[in-house]
């Protein structure tokens, strides 16, 4: 009986060590799997969407950050473009901060982009090749909003967009649907 006390004595600390290398291995193969799993940016692509001659707000999908130190800045602004029909899917603070509010979508010249700039006078635009085509308001210090903005931008052929799921119909009868305000309604 000795015996076997003093040999489980002896492999205790071996044993354990062989388990603990197994825990942080299988750890470390989940990590690298989570981590190499396709990003939310590439997991919803846009969709090509004929959109007519024009653009307008009630098809382009938004983030709208506050990249400066102004408190209520995204709340506020979010506010500002919803009556006009954007579909602000968010409204945080960002990790980056502007000197100047920047429109960052697709390309620095994407419709969507070019209609959200027309909203935010002195705003500067960039791209980076999100494959959604949301569009994020980053806003500066002192982001002016447009007393009148443009409403519409005239396009060419389909438009490439973020799947709406604003104001679509709902599979059940126990989920309603929202409807947006037109702008001339809030004055």
């Amino acid at each position: 009986m000795e015996q076997l006390n003093q040999v489980i004595r002896v492999l205790k600390t071996p044993v354990t060590l062989i388990v603990l290398l197994l825990f942080v291995i299988g750890a470390g193969v989940w990590s690298l799997k989570a981590v190499s799993a396709p990003s939310a940016k590439t997991a919803n692509p846009c969709v090509s969407t004929d959109v007519g001659k024009e653009l307008t707000p009630n098809r382009v999908s938004i983030r709208v950050l506050n990249a400066s130190e102004t408190a209520r800045q995204a709340k506020d602004t979010a506010a500002f473009v919803r009556p006009y029909g954007f579909n602000v899917i968010r409204v945080n603070n960002s990790e980056r901060q502007v000197p100047v509010t920047t429109i960052v979508g697709y390309a620095a010249d994407s419709p969507e982009v070019l209609l959200v700039q027309q909203f935010f006078p002195g705003s500067v635009t960039e791209g980076d090749g999100r494959a959604d085509h949301v569009v994020d308001v980053l806003l500066g210090p002192n982001a002016e909003r447009a007393v009148s903005p443009v409403t519409s931008i005239p396009v060419s052929g389909p438009v490439c967009l973020p799947p709406r799921t604003v104001n679509t119909p709902a599979p059940s009868a126990a989920v309603t649907t929202s409807t947006i305000p037109s702008p001339s309604a809030t004055k």
